[in-house]
């Protein structure tokens, strides 16, 4: 990424005073930092994010310049994103879950692991009083990286996800246990009455948009109005599927749980991914954990993968989920492969959703990104031929042509 002009609030102090916050960094001097875009168009639509390299010293070593890197995300610079994010306040509840939810959670799973260290599952966040600003710090300068979100995943990345999602829910059943208030914060922030127009005009701009590229592919004409009819009852539908099941098991939902929220280690022999880290919890929810699972499998997994596997990774992850509750002392809980099996299918209309939407995201090309400033404040739109661009693309095409007959035989279209 080459190296941008940086917000006159991005400086040395600004850095010094975030770095201080953490106790092994408690001393330093920034002498000099290199400000680049973290992500490039189409990575990433809500946010504003850059990578910072920092040059350092500690007060109590002379001359000895050290190096670290941090990542630093604040609102999108699109008008629409921004207050649609300031107004549900994703920045307070994304810095909550790196500061004193995660950290919590992790800590429950070390004191019952028998000395065995235990993955954090998210970079550390470091403190700043500037609002809608997050400071992490940079992955990569571990090893970690993205995969290609347009190949999307194979067997092995899903299996390693689908395990840290699992462990990531049940340390968020243990922390309830133990605090049940802990997840209040982490109530249903989207489908809300407040947000009733701005994601029902959200919805209807894309589902038209859809109708309308599908509708000229030949042997798809009758989709066009088929996507066009669901618009009325999507926000109904919508509002009741993101709502816990009652009598069954609810788990802190990472919200937006994709391919590109998501960094992989590999081992330096074989290059066979090893260990994962999760990103981006501005959307999370406490909730059935049928909504990630639904999301991550219509957006992140190959087609071959997804179609072929995703029984065998519902159990991966009920398997996962099952030992680690039974670590963390609260094997109480009862949730049955069957449970989820049917909770997933139950909801599987936030996957259609989601293939309707964010697939076309994970799939476009450098050409077919969304331009979000395509979109008016109250989420209709001004163009409709910008936002059919990225439901033109050939992999999205391809994509959706194999899973219409398949939702088409769930009955939802």
């Amino acid at each position: 990424m080459e190296t941008v002009e940086r917000p006159s609030w991005l400086d040395e102090t600004f850095i010094e005073d975030a770095l201080r916050s953490r106790e092994e960094y408690g001393g330093v001097i920034v002498a000099d930092i290199r400000v680049q875009l973290a992500v490039g168009k189409g990575e990433n639509y809500t946010s504003t994010v850059y990578r910072v390299c920092v040059q350092f010293k500690r007060r109590n070593i002379d001359d000895a310049t050290e190096s670290t890197s941090l990542i630093i995300k604040g609102l999108s610079a699109v008008e629409f994103m921004a207050k649609f994010l300031e107004h549900c306040n994703t920045f307070g509840k994304e810095t909550k879950i790196y500061q004193v939810t995660v950290p919590a959670m992790i800590s429950l799973l070390q004191q019952n692991s028998q000395g065995r260290k235990v993955q954090p599952l998210v970079p550390f966040c470091y403190k700043t009083s500037r609002p809608h600003t997050l400071i992490l710090e940079d992955l990569t300068s571990f090893g970690f990286r993205m995969a290609d979100r347009r190949t999307r995943l194979d067997l092995l990345h899903c299996t390693l996800a689908l395990k840290g999602l699992a462990r990531f829910h049940a340390m968020s059943v243990a922390l309830h246990d133990k605090n049940p208030s802990c997840m209040d914060d982490y109530a249903e922030d989207v489908y809300t009455d407040n947000n009733r127009d701005i994601m029902s005009k959200y919805s209807e701009s894309s589902f038209n948009a859809l109708a309308n590229v599908v509708e000229k592919w030949s042997g798809f004409e009758e989709y066009g109005d088929k996507f066009r009819g669901m618009i009325p009852t999507i926000w109904d539908r919508m509002v009741e599927i993101i709502k816990p099941v009652n009598g069954s098991l609810s788990v802190l939902n990472h919200g937006d749980f994709w391919v590109n929220n998501m960094m992989f280690h590999y081992c330096p022999d074989t290059e066979k991914p090893e260990e994962v880290r999760f990103v981006d919890f501005q959307l999370s929810r406490y909730s059935s954990p049928a909504l990630d699972l639904l999301y991550f499998m219509y957006t992140s997994p190959s087609e071959d993968v997804r179609s072929e596997y995703t029984d065998h990774l519902l159990e991966v992850y009920h398997k996962e989920l099952l030992g680690t509750l039974k670590v963390l002392g609260c094997e109480h809980h009862q949730f049955t492969i069957e449970q989820l099996k049917k909770e997933f299918e139950d909801k599987s209309f936030f996957g259609l959703m989601t293939a309707c939407t964010v697939l076309t995201a994970v799939l476009a090309g450098p050409t077919e990104s969304y331009d979000m400033e395509n979109f008016k404040e109250d989420g209709s739109i001004l163009n409709s031929e910008s936002l059919e661009r990225p439901y033109s693309g050939s992999r999205y095409k391809e994509a959706v042509q194999k899973l219409i007959p398949h939702f088409e035989k769930k009955g939802l279209l």
